[in-house]
């Protein structure tokens, strides 16, 4: 089983105006000529990106039910699939450093604007977890930055696959179970309401991250309220003990049973909401546009685990009685629109943010 996930990300922004600007100081910025043979940026990129084994990406304009998010913030649609990692974002901080000033970015290039706010991605990852790179060409006043990371989860002991039928939304897809019975190795419980409404935690090798599923009653109205919805439940069960007569509720018992449909997506956008927006310094008249989006993500979690990698380039030209409760066996199979969260387990931020409305994401069966 291929567990590579790839995901890439690319943004390039033209600097409209023709005036040379003091260049300010830099931060571990290389400056190059045209005539450079090679580009440093592509290298940094290719040189991550030769064992890909995905192959060629999808274009997401063939799945009509599936969308990038530029941040967590956006509205989730009925119907539709959402994903977001934060490599944009952190390709983006490196064109804010360069600069030195503040960005300023008008209310009328809405996404562009999320782009250049949003700070809560920070501490998702640790500085030796991703690397960063900045490039300025200096006869085109152009700058890039480029941003990626890889994380590979696998689980200690790979789940089972699931050879009955397992239809999510009434399409039969691929699953894979594992059984309650062993300890927190495998799945912790954060709630527990019905077999139509949980929580739970997969562990991976690594115990300092952690893969997290809710299947809730009610969807979220963002991805963003998602995310805070899943880390209140986690702050939340590690603050109480459960009495007796509910702590089944919490524990992955050797009747439980837990079933995942298998994700696997390898997709590409030029997102068309970031093309041509605009932006200025704080101070200075001139004026940049973004002349080019483009964004690659791919992503597979099978028995075996998860493994997610990003990549982004940015070019800028410039004990109690005993239970009264009914104890049963929680058969929780996840068949019904769910979120998949990939963090690290100090981090209130995920490198990783999947709503799964319908099967596009899927393997069909």
């Amino acid at each position: 089983m291929n567990l590579t996930r790839f995901v890439f990300l690319f943004l390039t922004l033209l600097l409209l105006s023709c005036k040379k600007e003091t260049q300010n100081s830099l931060h571990s910025i290389e400056v190059v000529d045209l005539n450079l043979n090679g580009d440093p940026i592509a290298d940094f990129i290719e040189g991550h990106s030769r064992e890909k084994s995905f192959g060629e990406a999808v274009n997401l304009s063939f799945f009509k039910n599936t969308t990038f998010f530029t941040t967590p913030a956006g509205t989730l649609s009925k119907n539709k699939n959402a994903i977001y990692c934060p490599t944009l974002l952190m390709a983006w901080e490196q064109i804010v450093k360069t600069y030195n000033k503040p960005i300023v970015v008008a209310s009328n290039y809405p996404e562009l604007e999320k782009l250049n706010g949003y700070k809560d991605y920070k501490g998702c990852l640790t500085e030796n977890e991703y690397q960063t790179a900045v490039q300025i060409i200096v006869n085109t006043f152009e700058i890039k930055a480029a941003a990626r990371f890889t994380k590979q989860l696998p689980f200690s002991e790979p789940m089972e696959v699931y050879r009955e039928p397992f239809l999510f939304n009434n399409e039969n897809v691929e699953a894979f179970y594992t059984l309650g019975g062993h300890g927190e190795n495998r799945v912790n419980v954060l709630d527990y309401n019905s077999d139509n409404d949980f929580m739970v935690r997969l562990n991976p090798k690594d115990k300092r991250h952690e893969i997290l599923l809710w299947m809730p009653t009610q969807k979220p109205q963002s991805l963003q309220q998602g995310i805070e919805q899943v880390i209140e439940t986690i702050k939340t069960r590690g603050m109480f003990k459960p009495t007796l007569s509910e702590a089944w509720r919490y524990t992955f018992s050797e009747e439980d049973r837990l079933v995942i449909p298998k994700i696997y997506f390898n997709l590409k956008s030029n997102c068309p909401d970031l093309t041509d927006n605009r932006f200025t310094l704080k101070g200075q008249p001139e004026e940049y546009r973004i002349k080019e989006a483009y964004q690659r993500i791919s992503f597979q979690l099978d028995e075996e685990g998860a493994v997610v990698e990003s990549e982004a380039i940015i070019e800028a030209a410039a004990l109690e009685e005993m239970p009264e409760e009914k104890i049963v066996p929680k058969k929780m199979f996840v068949n019904k629109p769910f979120m998949v969260l990939l963090k690290r387990r100090d981090s209130e931020s995920p490198y990783l943010a999947v709503w799964i409305e319908n099967t596009e994401l899927l393997i069909k069966n």
